[in-house]
Formats: structure tokens, C-alpha cells, sequence
């Protein structure tokens, strides 16, 4: 089984990418193959400059290509060949990252990859098991917690903790929370508990 943790920071190496880092060395110990998958070395751009191609089945009655040319087709494709996903981001005043909610928002133009929502859902929703999103309460961390889980409403969602720097007396901005042991330590439970809903999940697969 394969694991792919997905790092959403406008930064090359801040707290969610060495956070991920270290939680996937403890999955590789669970005995998982793992990859680390950074969205800053990939071109991702948002909507824009469109005419609804993603819609035009509904609005012309055809099938149109999404006009915007980036990575973002590449890494839905990547999720789609793992067995199962983690996310990690910060909060950027009070909300997650531009450049995943970029990522994001680009799913209604993957009808290539995806025929319908149902297979959507199987492919990708029901493949992320866990979430860090790193942000003081005062930052808004718990509004960033809330939009990361706003896509699982009405299906199984994924394990989530929200990592605050000033709880542990550290600054986020330096982006050195891994060295506190008290953040290894809830990772470690965090990575517990991720490999423990996956084996209920292949349990309850094969029955």
C-alpha cells in the first residue's frame, strides 16, 4: 500500500513539510510505501480566463477542454494511482493556502479524469485519511480546520489536528515546530490513528 502526503505552503520546507515528512517516516515504520509530494514544485493555477469548459456539457451540450495549462491534471493523476492521501498546509490569514484552494477548485474542469462524482468520491475524496493544518486559534487556524474538511459533509472524514505554534512556545513563521517533542508525539498518535482507520477500511473492504 502507498501513501502520497501532499504539502500545500507557498514555502519550500516550512512546518507542514517537515511535519508530513516526519509523519511519513512513521508510516514507512507501519510498514507503507510513501512518497512526499510538494505542490511548490509544481505550477498550479486557479480558475480564470474561461468560459465554463468544465460546464459545457450542461450549458452547450458538448465536452470542452479546461483552457488553463498547468500540473494540476498531473497531481490529480498521481492521487488517483495511490492507495491513500495526506494533506498538510498552514493558515494564511485565516484561511488555507491560495495555492491549494487553487488545486481544489480545478476538480470540476477533470471530467477526463473522472466521469462522474461517484467516481470522484472513490478515486480521490474516499483516499484522504488525514490532515494537518498548522495555525494559532487567534489566526484563525480553526476557520482554516473547517474549510480543509468542508468537502467530506457527507462522506467519512478524513483524521484532522490542527497544530498551533504558540501552544508549543514557538513562532510558525520559523518553521522549526518539529523539533518540539511534543509535536512528534502528536504525530505520532496522528500517524496512529491513520494507519488504524486504513486497516478498518481494508477490513470492512473485504467483508
Amino acid at each position: 500500500m502507498k501513501i502520497v502526503g501532499l504539502v500545500f505552503s507557498a514555502r519550500k520546507a516550512g512546518n507542514g513539510f517537515k511535519c508530513m515528512k516526519y509523519c511519513l517516516e512513521r508510516m514507512e515504520q507501519k510498514g507503507f510505501k510513501t512518497a512526499l509530494v510538494n505542490a511548490y514544485d509544481y505550477e498550479i493555477k486557479p480558475c480564470s480566463h474561461c468560459n465554463y469548459e468544465c460546464y459545457a456539457k450542461t450549458i452547450r451540450g458538448r465536452v470542452e477542454q479546461c483552457p488553463v495549462e498547468d500540473d494540476v491534471p498531473e497531481l490529480y493523476k498521481m492521487m488517483k494511482a495511490t492507495d491513500y492521501i495526506l494533506f498538510a498546509m498552514p493558515t494564511y490569514g485565516s484561511r488555507l493556502p491560495a495555492i491549494f484552494k487553487a488545486f481544489r477548485e480545478r476538480t470540476s474542469g477533470l471530467e477526463h479524469l473522472f466521469k462522474d462524482f461517484e467516481e470522484f468520491q472513490q478515486s480521490y475524496l474516499n483516499k484522504i485519511k488525514g490532515i494537518i493544518v498548522i495555525g494559532n486559534l487567534t489566526a484563525g487556524g480553526d476557520m482554516s480546520l473547517h474549510e480543509a474538511l468542508a468537502d467530506f459533509y457527507n462522506i467519512e472524514q478524513p483524521d484532522a489536528i490542527l497544530l498551533q505554534a504558540n501552544v508549543y512556545g514557538r513562532s510558525s513563521v520559523k518553521g522549526d515546530l518539529i523539533e518540539v517533542n511534543a509535536v512528534k508525539e502528536t504525530l505520532d498518535r496522528f500517524a496512529d490513528r491513520v494507519a488504524e482507520a486504513i486497516e478498518r477500511s481494508r477490513t470492512e473492504g473485504s467483508v
